[in-house]
């Protein structure tokens, strides 16, 4: 392997890496695989990545290069030959409500600019279609007149009441004109005599007179422009014998004398002042009372006490106006609030003539915002409500007056990315001309949209806010915006592009990494699904194990040697050699169980679905067939809100919720971050640093110094480095580029007070115990239970290679979530729970899937529910329950395809999970036989 076709990496040491030797073919598909904590990211991100950038910005101006010297190099002896890097992870850094689908993926660029290049205006009081017309427009029609036609060319003009009529007209002469039309007379103003103005002050300016003939065109457009110009945009052509013709260089509609802006691309952009809606200010919300807030259980009636705020001692006699005054406007007070007409809900908050309505109340309550208890009353039952104004389009009036074939942008952002596609490539229909300008917009939001649908997003709509997006959707939205921007000789580094991704549109996926790759990139993919494996060009497999017993190269080649080492635990998995095997029984149903009627939120269709009570059960279903939001929108907020601590946010619409008494609690453990600053941690967050620092305080050497157990706290005051307050790093401004941490030059990372840190447990400091990773944490403690009971539920979710000290912020989402799952079954509470997980697998290899199993059955066995949103086959065939949702994603969606054992699942022939399972549990029984 030359120089000129590989990246070379030489003595690589970065955290548990064993100064390896790597080779990256470029201009190929390379997935870059191992056990979990082998390594793989510190070679990919903190490596490749680090360097490709330091490459990148070293080609920079000088003012640029400064800030490499802030930039932390990886400790590598060298980087050869290495492209600039682009690295697209799983996180979601989005918090802005201003960014969208549409905006991420630059799509909306295009739109906005097709819009004001093609787009037809419309009057968005009558609905009239509005036409500015060109100097030259305005010749094509007239010259379309029959030969000698004689006209004239003027602009009406309005004469000013405060100036003096000959005064005006003197002026107009001045400029030299020498005619008016008042009136239906053409009047001369040439003579110094006065002129009579029979009309009033309306008059036309008479720029030309002209007879339609050959070479009059030329003349003709002087003229318009003339009148445009004068005129403010405004022009009329009299003929002798024919009606009268209005042209207009603006858009106005004549019958409802209203004047539109010209399109351009700031105007389709809610983030500018011209495009925003001046209500919400362009977020498609507002900040009012909300509805859900105020009726947060719609299952109770009034008399029991829906409305919220009348439910309380202190206003009871709110309360009661409404119960006297409810039956008189022929509103039951008896009735469930979801059963009441829309008209008598809306009532209720507006007010009638026989009661006051809760919105009265507010704006009441709002005379007295001078009280801080009323202010928190009023933020309890405040939220953002969609804009009554734009209805949510976050564009003004104006913007959505601009059509193509009968659609605004809004319109077209509103529906599936799937359906926009279709639009564009099917359904728009564009003139000669219009497609002359629009053709290159046409074909880039063609090729964007189309990109999108392959990588399976094609269910997401373009005005979806991206911070609602999971990690690996934002990933696949990053990679659809890479594709578009055509980059080459690149280095792509990708963290798992399959998470999320359903296992039919794997094929999607690993199509779009080699259209990369085919575009002379070189495509870097840290990988532990088969599928991806099994169809890269070269793979290096790092381990063997995690932790320190990683961080070698296990394996360089081709896939197909992969399958061959004996050293590699992937490769033994990939051959068949090692698998998770199917369970011998499955536990049966039972009378208990969760039944959730009507749920219609989002995409569902109006579905009544049944959760066993007892069982570990698995949600499956293409990407956007409604998983989510049926358990964590729907199912989460409804059991959440009828327990202790009720439930503040929104609930997905659904008509009621049986059986919940049956179970004491629910946990959702999702991949949202454990902590947003280096302080937190594995080890405060399950709750064992407390023990540690009291060992630290209990020795020899911290009595005679008197430390207490606050001391070995790099959380507070007293034993923590001042300079950088215990975090161990300081943050930069990088000003152009993202703020880094850089190693405290005081302590050198290490948290602590040199006294602090000559304090020995076994030999150990408090910084060196919090270098330890989990498994060697668990032999040094090894005397002490309460310290590695807890460590042990670390290691049993296949977390034992991470570091006890290790930031919260370095740690991706599927290590947050089996953080939290650890951290809960550390707890040991005995009520009966349902754990809700979303994609636990999320950064597992294949035998850390088959350890997270064992977490899951152990909880099962102790009288918990687990229900888990998931794609992976392996979680799905060891389940005792499936629930299929589908069939397909979006709109053709939302409905229980199958629901049973995989076993049963697996025979549905309408379900895509049961088409892929059935394979799965094929190869099992041959197996087993």
């Amino acid at each position: 392997m030359t120089t000129d076709n590989a990246i070379h990496a030489r003595g690589v040491r970065v955290h548990n890496l064993k100064n390896i030797d790597v080779d990256i073919p470029r201009a190929k598909y390379v997935v870059l695989t191992g056990v979990s904590g082998s390594g793989k990211s510190s070679l990919a991100l903190d490596t490749l990545y680090a360097e490709g950038q330091r490459r990148y910005v070293e080609s920079f101006s000088a003012y640029a290069r400064q800030f490499l010297e802030r930039m932390d190099k990886p400790d590598v002896d060298s980087v050869e030959n290495i492209p600039p890097a682009i690295a697209i992870e799983q996180k979601n850094p989005v918090k802005s409500r201003r960014s969208t689908v549409g905006t991420a993926t630059e799509l909306n660029d295009y739109l906005r600019l097709l819009w004001a290049r093609v787009g037809h205006v419309f009057c968005p009081q009558c609905g009239q279609e509005i036409k500015a017309h060109t100097a030259s427009r305005v010749a094509d029609q007239v010259m379309a007149m029959p030969a000698g036609t004689r006209f004239m060319v003027t602009f009406p003009l309005t004469l000013s009441p405060k100036l003096d009529v000959q005064e005006q007209v003197d002026r107009i002469r001045e400029m030299g004109f020498v005619r008016l039309f008042v009136d239906g007379d053409v009047v001369d103003i040439t003579s110094s005599k006065g002129v009579e103005l029979r009309g009033g002050r309306r008059v036309e300016v008479v720029v030309d007179r002209l007879v339609l003939r050959k070479g009059t065109r030329q003349r003709l457009i002087e003229a318009v422009e003339t009148c445009y110009r004068l005129g403010k945009g405004r022009c009329r052509v009299r003929a002798v014998e024919g009606p009268l013709r209005e042209f207009n260089s603006m858009f106005h509609c004549a019958r409802c004398d209203l004047d539109m802006p010209t399109p351009r691309p700031r105007l389709f952009s809610f983030n500018t002042p011209l495009g925003a809606c001046e209500n919400c200010a362009g977020y498609g919300a507002t900040i009012d009372i909300s509805r859900w807030r105020v009726v947060p259980d719609p299952s109770k009636s009034i008399r029991e006490g829906a409305i919220a705020p009348w439910s309380t001692d202190s206003t009871w006699e709110c309360r009661e106006q409404l119960l006297r005054g409810a039956p008189k406007a022929r509103i039951p007070v008896d009735v469930p609030w979801a059963e009441l007409e829309p008209w008598q809900q809306d009532a209720v908050f507006e007010g009638t003539e026989h009661f006051y309505g809760v919105l009265a109340y507010f704006e009441w309550m709002g005379t007295r915002k001078y009280r801080l208890h009323v202010r928190v009353l009023l933020s309890r039952y405040r939220s953002y409500v969609t804009c009554s104004e734009c209805g949510g389009t976050r564009l003004c009036k104006e913007a959505l007056a601009v059509k193509i074939n009968g659609k605004s942008i809004a319109d077209v952002s509103r529906v599936t990315i799937e359906e926009a596609a279709h639009f564009f490539g099917e359904e728009i229909e564009l003139s000669q001309h219009e497609l002359s300008i629009g053709e290159l917009l046409l074909r880039e939001t063609r090729s964007r949209l189309k990109c999108l649908v392959q990588i399976g997003l094609g269910y997401l709509t373009l005005d979806r806010l991206t911070r609602t997006l999971s990690g690996g959707e934002m990933q696949r939205v990053n990679l659809a915006t890479s594709l578009g921007s055509a980059l080459v000789n690149t280095l792509y580094i990708l963290d798992e592009p399959s998470v999320g991704l359903h296992a039919r549109d794997a094929d999607r996926l690993i199509a779009i990494l080699r259209n990369l790759r085919d575009c002379g990139n070189t495509v870097l993919v840290v990988e532990h699904d088969r599928r991806i494996i099994e169809a890269a060009d070269h793979v290096v497999d790092l381990g063997p194990g995690a932790g320190e017993r990683g961080g070698r190269v296990v394996y360089a080649g081709p896939v197909a040697g992969l399958k061959g080492c004996r050293e590699s635990v992937t490769g033994a998995y990939l051959s068949g050699e090692a698998r998770i095997p199917v369970p011998r029984k499955r536990r049966k149903r039972t009378a208990d169980r969760l039944i959730l009627k009507g749920a219609r939120q989002h995409n569902l269709k109006n579905i009544n679905v049944e959760f066993p009570l007892g069982l570990f059960t698995c949600v499956t279903g293409v990407s956007g067939s409604g998983k989510s939001t049926l358990v964590q929108d729907t199912l989460y907020g409804a059991i959440k809100r009828r327990k202790p601590g009720g439930y503040a946010e929104a609930v997905g619409q659904h008509d009621e919720l049986l059986n919940d008494d049956l179970i004491d609690g629910i946990i959702l453990v999702n991949q949202s971050p454990i902590g947003l600053t280096p302080r937190s941690n594995s080890v405060t967050y399950i709750k064992v640093f407390s023990h540690i620092r009291q060992l630290f305080a209990q020795t020899r050497d911290a009595r005679i110094r008197n430390l207490k157990a606050g001391a070995f706290s790099f959380n507070t005051p007293g034993g923590r480095c001042d300079a950088c307050q215990g975090a161990g790093g300081i943050r930069v401004d990088m000003q152009f580029l993202a703020d880094v941490y850089v190693t405290c030059d005081h302590c050198q990372g290490r948290r602590f007070r040199k006294d602090i840190l000559e304090v020995k447990y076994n030999g150990q400091s408090i910084h060196d115990v919090l270098e330890m990773t989990v498994n060697e944490a668990m032999s040094f403690f090894r005397d002490h239970k309460k310290i590695t009971r807890r460590l042990s539920y670390l290691c049993n979710t296949g977390l034992g290679y991470i570091k006890l000290g290790q930031p919260a912020t370095t740690l991706s989402g599927g290590e947050a979530q089996r953080l939290k799952l650890a951290a809960h079954m550390a707890g040991g509470r005995k009520d009966r729970l349902l754990f809700i997980f979303d994609e636990p697998t999320v950064g597992l290899h294949f035998d850390d899937i088959r350890k997270l199993l064992s977490c899951f059955q152990s909880l099962v066995d102790d009288g918990h529910t687990v229900l888990v949103v998931e794609h992976n086959l392996d979680v799905i065939k060891h389940a005792d329950y499936v629930i299929d949702l589908g069939p397909e994603q979006g709109e053709l969606g939302g409905e229980v395809v199958a629901a049973g054992t995989p076993e049963q699942v697996a025979r549905c022939k309408r379900s895509h999970t049961g088409r892929f399972l059935r394979e799965v549990l094929r190869q099992a029984a041959a197996v087993r036989s």
